[in-house]
């Protein structure tokens, strides 16, 4: 296995939370008063085979980018809060997975990000920095093969359909807007009933 900054593996450095600074203050450049107020960390993978067939590279790639992208994001951007004297919000994506008994590196990396929230919450709140999580169900995106135009029925969720990636933002707005100013260290669910009503879905 390489270690870390090793060139045989092109992907690894652009991960390495020793970048993340620079890119920070970079990404605070694009906007008025060099301002980054508001983080939401939603990349992620969603593993593509069963537990008796899961290598270590597939788990690993779903960890480093649900969990360890995730934790180390938000540490750069805190800090990028914190040294400029900023109050912001700090959103991560969960999923309705972390309901569910975990037997998937996916399942596994959300139960990761709902504790990363709640711990997150109480370490940055003094700070005036707002951290929570929402938890989607299924939503037609390419990661579960939708696209534009197909259709969102989903026979295997409770209400009968897919989400759409409009209703996941318009409540990730909501959270991260002045609104949410009072919900600390929670994980809002909008799941259509997948995960809460019925575990195995």
């Amino acid at each position: 296995m390489p270690e870390e900054g090793d060139a045989s593996d092109p992907g690894l450095p652009d991960m390495l939370p020793e970048g993340m600074p620079e890119k920070v203050s970079q990404a605070a450049n694009l906007f008025p008063e060099n301002r980054i107020d508001i983080l939401v960390n939603s990349a992620g993978l969603v593993n593509k085979t069963g537990f008796e067939d899961v290598t270590q590279k597939e788990f690993d790639d779903i960890m480093n980018v649900n969990v360890r992208g995730s934790y180390f994001m938000a540490q750069a951007v805190s800090k990028f809060m914190i040294a400029h004297k900023i109050k912001g919000h700090i959103l991560n994506v969960a999923s309705s997975s972390s309901l569910r008994p975990a037997w998937t590196a996916y399942q596994l990396s959300k139960w990761a990000v709902r504790g990363m929230t709640l711990g997150l919450a109480d370490l940055l709140l003094p700070y005036g920095i707002i951290v929570n999580a929402i938890a989607p169900g299924p939503v037609a995106t390419p990661m579960l093969g939708k696209n534009e135009g197909d259709l969102i029925y989903n026979a295997g969720t409770p209400n009968k359909r897919y989400a759409m990636p409009s209703e996941i933002a318009e409540l990730a707005v909501f959270m991260v807007s002045d609104m949410g100013n009072l919900i600390v260290g929670d994980t809002f669910f909008i799941t259509g009933g997948s995960g809460n009503i019925s575990l195995h879905k």
